[in-house]
Parts: structure tokens; sequence; C-alpha cells
């Protein structure tokens, strides 16, 4: 196995691989976009970058940023352990540190991990000069979006910097044309490169994942409850329409709330709280609809439960609504949705065909992650990770013990919210269990990366035939795929464009 050899990079660190040589040619000479798998090294790529700039420019800076301290944190260790620097150069900057602490490691570090939102502050404070640094490294781009830190930090270093460069990293920059297009313009993006799973010089390192789909069907008593709540939603969007709001989806109700409640600030008209009160009812809806259709019964008795202790208008209407008094009764009679049972004999399964087994479990909901932990202790030794908000909410260190404990196998299965899809470094797990699906393909990206990193993975994906679960599945496919088409057409324009450039000089 061939390693890189460089004076700024450890002995036997990096190993060799002719991708990520090719997108290190396009990085070092243009602000690139690198769209990659998770596991295939972009924080390797990285650190081959910072390597050379430092190289080019011997008494320069790197900066790297990443949307949470973890993150941070991890890209710390790694470029620690793989250049060939002084550790003390390579520093972790936080807000806990004074800005007066912060000032001075700005000048003294040669390589520094910090949130944008750090960045942010102390480039508005004028305690961080970004003119000495050869390489802004941004992880996660998709995010630099509206008002995240990300656009106006690559701002000013484009500004300030006397040799700069970029790199954005991200397994997925979403599936919309226009998005991507405004990622590229707020970091001031020249290139892209894209790899995938079936790229030639990709697939050696491909360690592959099997896919296994467990589809279940509610029960007749959980049908007819999905009908009298789609029934009940019906309702409400239909005289929605009667306002020119045509609703299709969640994310269309939840920008026609923002948008009249926007409009009330200034106009405040009778009927806009009348159109208010109906959309959040359709919201509530909808909420339960998809808990009964995606997650469990209990799930949605807790819901229920915190509806039923609210006081406002739009709670009594949805609670004294005939076909929501139905669905009510038959979820007290105690049925389960059937992804219980079937998440359990899965379980057991593949700890019985593996007692060392590691398992992510993913699920959207946390009063089901609640759920589920209590369920499984008989079969597995489970453990949650979730985000900070919240009465049982885990804060950042316990989220990182959280973690720890998995990875040393005092836990055998991690079950966890969006949290441990992005912003927490977790080492990779034998099996990826989707207990339910998201239409973002952004998120199903970083799910899947979660397998398959060192060695063959598996993922199984839960789907209640015949509702939203199925249609969030195919959602994410096709935005999946239109992604990595609008990539590549935008790396060959990219390429087409330089080639020119390269024969006309």
């Amino acid at each position: 196995m061939p390693f890189i050899e460089h004076p700024l990079i450890r002995p036997d660190a990096i190993e060799s691989r002719k991708y990520q040589e090719a997108i290190l040619n396009t990085s070092s000479k243009r602000n690139t976009l690198c769209v990659l798998p998770t596991g295939l090294g972009k924080t390797t790529l990285a650190i081959l970058l910072a390597a050379h700039r430092l190289e080019k420019y011997p008494e320069s800076k790197v900066l790297i940023t990443a949307p949470t301290r973890p993150l941070c944190a991890q890209h710390q260790k790694t470029f620690r352990e793989c250049m060939n620097i002084l550790e003390e150069e390579i520093i972790l900057l936080t807000g806990k540190i004074s800005p007066g602490k912060r000032y001075e490691l700005y000048k003294q570090a040669k390589i520094i991990s910090a949130t944008p939102q750090t960045l942010d502050h102390d480039l508005k404070n004028e305690i961080l000069d970004l003119s000495n640094f050869s390489l802004l490294i941004v992880d996660e781009v998709h995010r630099a979006v509206k008002r995240y830190s990300y656009p106006f930090v690559a701002k000013i270093y484009m500004k300030e910097a006397t040799h700069p460069r970029i790199l954005g990293l991200t397994a997925s920059p979403g599936s919309e044309r226009a998005k991507i297009e405004q990622i590229c313009k707020n970091l001031f993006i020249d290139s892209v490169e894209i790899r995938t799973e079936l790229d030639s010089d990709v697939k050696p390192y491909i360690k592959g994942i099997d896919t296994e789909f467990v589809k279940v069907n509610l029960s007749e008593n959980l049908k007819n409850a999905q009908t009298l709540l789609k029934t009940a939603l019906k309702e409400r969007l239909e005289k929605l329409k009667k306002y020119n709001f045509f609703i299709k989806t969640k994310r269309e109700l939840l920008e026609a709330q923002r948008k009249v409640s926007k409009q009330i600030a200034t106009q405040r008209k009778p009927f806009m709280f009348y159109l208010v009160s109906l959309i959040v009812e359709a919201i509530k809806i909808w909420h339960v609809l998809e808990l009964l259709e995606t997650q469990s019964v209990k799930a949605a008795k807790i819901y229920l439960e915190k509806v039923k202790q609210k006081k406002t208008k739009s709670d009594k209407r949805v609670l004294t609504d005939i076909n929501f008094i139905k669905v009510m009764e038959i979820l007290e009679e105690g049925e389960e949705h059937p992804k219980i049972t079937e998440l359990k004999q899965v379980l057991k399964r593949e700890f019985e065909e593996n007692k060392n087994v590691k398992i992510i479990v993913f699920s959207h909901f946390r009063d089901n992650i609640h759920h589920i932990h209590e369920l499984i202790q008989e079969i597995c030794r489970p453990v949650i990770l979730i985000g900070q908000a919240g009465e049982r909410g885990l804060k950042q260190k316990e989220q990182i013990d959280v973690i720890k404990d998995f990875n040393a196998g005092y836990y055998n299965c991690l079950i966890t919210s969006p949290i441990g899809e992005e912003g927490l470094h977790i080492p990779s797990a034998d099996i990826a269990i989707f207990y339910d699906s998201v239409p973002s393909e952004i998120r199903t990206i970083q799910r899947r990366g979660r397998v398959g990193r060192t060695k063959v993975g598996k993922i199984i994906f839960l789907l209640t035939k015949g509702t939203r679960d199925e249609g969030y599945f195919w959602t994410a496919h096709r935005r999946e795929k239109k992604m990595k088409s609008i990539l590549r057409e935008m790396q060959n324009k990219n390429e087409k464009k330089q080639q020119s450039i390269d024969d006309f000089t």
C-alpha cells in the first residue's frame, strides 16, 4: 500500500489514492467544492491541500471551520495525527476561550479549527486578521446559505487574504440547482469535484453496503385511524384552498404559517387570525398522522397528551373534531405499530448472528426514540443520542461521552435523532437501521455514511406500506439522483472552461 510522501505529512499516515490526487490537482489551483461520500476521506483531502499550501507559503496559516465544536475537535485531532507540525500549533478555538486569549492564539497557531459563529464574532470585533491565511477549509458546506455565518466568513477571507484558497467539503450540497449555485457563489467556488461509489477511481476503496427492506402493513384498526386523520386534514386543506393556499407537503404548510403570521404583524385583519388557526390545526393533524404512519402508537399518544394540556382555540377545535375523537379511541385500545415488532425481531436476529455487532437506529422523533429504548433493553445494550434542547436533552459533553462509550463497546445499539446524522463524529457502525425514511437527500446520505467505512456494512429500511414512509424514501432517492446529475454537469462545464483557458494561455 503506497503512502503520501510530503515533508509536512507524517510517514505512513495517509494512503495514496488516485481520486484524491486528482481532486487535489484541481483544488490547489482553484476554489473548489468537493462532494464525496462519507468515509472516502474529505478530511484527508483537506490535510493534503493544507500541506500543499503551507509548503508553498511557509509563513502562512490554515483555517478550518465546521458547524459544531465536536466536529471542529475531530478535525483538530485528525490534523494532529497526520501532519508533521507541532501539536500545540494545531489548535481548537471556541467561544469558551476568552476573546483576549483567542486573539493571542490566532497569532501563535499554524492551523486553527473553529466554529463559524466564533469566527464571525472575532471578525466583527477585529480579533481575527485573515490576511496571512493561505487556506480556508469549510466543512458541511450545504449550510452556506441564508444567514448562516459561512458566507460572511468567506467574504471577509477573500477580501483580506493575501493568498486565498477555499475548499468546501460535503457529502451532499442538496438537489436544487439554485441552492448549489448559491453555495458556490457564497463561498467563491470556481470548480466542482464530485465522486460517487460508481466512479472507477473510487470503486477500489468502497467497502460495500448491503441493503435490506423490511415492509410492514398497518393493521385494519390503525388504517381506520389513518383514514380518519386524512379526512380531518383534508377538510382543513380544502378550506385553505379558498384563500389560495394549495398545500401538498408539510413544508408548504409551515411556509403558509410563516407567511400569514408575517402578514398579521402589519395588517391584523380578522380573517387572518382564522387562517392561522386553520393552518395550526392542519399542522397538528399532519403531525399525528406522521407519527401514526411512520413512528409508533406510543409516540402519537404522547403528542396527543401534550395537545390536551394546551388551552388554545386550535387545540380545542382539533380535540373536538369527531374524526379526531374516533382516532383517540382507537389509539387507546393499546395496539402498537407493526414497525416496533419488526425492529425487535431484526435486532434479535442481528445480535444472535454476531454478538459483537454495532448498530445505529435512526428515528426522527424523540418520543419514539425513548419508546424504542425502553422496549429493546432485553435484546441489547442500547443508548440514546439526542440534541441539547428540552428537559431530557444531552449537553455536548454528554453527547461525546455517549459516542465514546458506544465506540468502546459499552453500548452496542445507538438510537439517535438527527443529531447523529451531522455535527458529531460517530465511528463506523456495522448496521444502520432507518426506522423512518426522510425526504431529505442530505440527511439520507449522511445516515448512510455511518456504515461501511472500514468494512462491508448493512442498511435496513423499515417501511410502512401505503404511507409517507414510502413517499419519503423515493423522494430522497430522486433528489440524490438529481443532485449527482447537477454536480456532474457543473464539474464537466468547469473542466471545459478550464481547458479553454489552458489552451488560450
